[in-house]
């Protein structure tokens, strides 16, 4: 069983800050949060998770999590109220990171020194894509200038830089995706998290939704996007640290159409492991008959595939007979035999 390393303590301060209501967003049917979070509800918050608890048998490494709203976009002695209300369990040694989300219109030298001031040290970026035409149309238009200049002041100022992308939005596109990957790429972040666009209950998406001006991206062309995207960040060293919505219980109830799967990473791990093999198959130009994989052991059900689908599409698309993967703990990668 593996130790947990790495707490999380999430506070949620949905829509607070926010400079418009995005179409596709209504944090409290998504997260389930509702009300602001109050000097209260934040200690309390705190104390559930780490008081009354034995430093040595908390994870070593501890953060405090600002979701939802735009964090930066509140005025600044709300701001100050909140991060003030951690400083406690900060200097008992209990928390040893901050982190936060927010919208690039909100990122300037003075706000940042603030959040230095408090010991934040990680700053997530919402930029959803970045074209602009899916920006307008999504109701959160910002520039390129806007977006770079936010990276640009994070990085100048030392923290950790995460980024996040919404595929399927209204007006995007296989393409408009793949170059929002590419800009992000190109801002070199320390990790992204992909969230493909969901409609929910009362937001102006469901509207767009059953007025027939909106149509989600199905599962399957989600999934061959977040595959390509997932490549890439994987060839330059960027964690994707989250693929999906959690599934909230208040998600699921207010969840109407679009591409969601409790389990989405794994479905992108395993057309991955698909498309691994399909290359060696071909590389090798085997075409019939048996084939045989040594692959490694923790990684077995990835190659195997949701519900036996890898082993079913090689057996179709080949004429294989038997397909046979054989778990291997010294193994670190995919190997052939014929």
């Amino acid at each position: 069983m593996k130790t947990k390393t790495h707490m999380i303590v999430p506070v949620f301060i949905p829509h607070l800050g926010c400079p418009y209501r995005c179409v596709f967003c209504n944090q409290t049917d998504i997260t389930g949060q509702q009300g602001r979070a109050d000097e209260k509800k934040l200690q309390e918050t705190l104390a559930t998770y780490l008081d009354d608890k034995p430093l040595d048998q908390l994870p070593p490494h501890r953060e405090v999590a600002f979701y939802g709203g735009s964090f930066t976009g509140l005025p600044a002695g709300r701001q100050e109220n909140l991060l003030k209300q951690v400083q406690p369990w900060v200097k008992k040694g209990l928390v040893n990171a901050i982190r936060l989300s927010t919208h690039p219109l909100f990122i300037d030298a003075e706000r940042l020194e603030l959040l230095k001031k408090y010991g934040v040290s990680t700053v997530e970026l919402g930029i959803q894509s970045t074209d602009p035409n899916v920006l307008e149309l999504s109701g959160r238009p910002c520039s390129w200038e806007v977006m770079e200049n936010a990276v640009d002041l994070i990085r100048k100022n030392g923290f950790r830089l995460g980024l996040q992308l919404m595929p399927g939005l209204p007006g995007d596109s296989d393409q408009t995706f793949a170059k929002s990957v590419d800009d992000v790429l190109s801002w070199k972040p320390d990790f992204v998290r992909l969230y493909p666009t969901l409609v929910v209950r009362h937001t102006e998406l469901f509207e767009m939704y059953q007025g027939g001006k909106y149509t989600p991206w199905s599962l399957e062309r989600t999934v061959d996007n977040l595959k390509t995207a997932v490549l890439k960040f994987r060839a330059e060293n960027i964690p994707v640290i989250r693929l999906g919505l959690h599934p909230d219980p208040s998600l699921l109830e207010n969840f109407v159409a679009g591409p969601y799967h409790p389990s989405l990473r794994y479905l992108v791990d395993c057309r991955i492991g698909l498309d691994e093999m399909i290359e060696n198959i071909r590389d090798q130009k085997i075409l019939n008959g048996n084939i045989y994989f040594k692959v490694p052991s923790n990684r077995i059900s990835v190659y195997i595939g949701h519900k036996r689908e890898n082993i079913q599409t090689l057996k179709t698309l080949f004429g294989f007979e038997n397909v046979t993967l054989k778990p291997e703990t010294n193994c670190d990668r995919l190997q052939l035999t014929a």
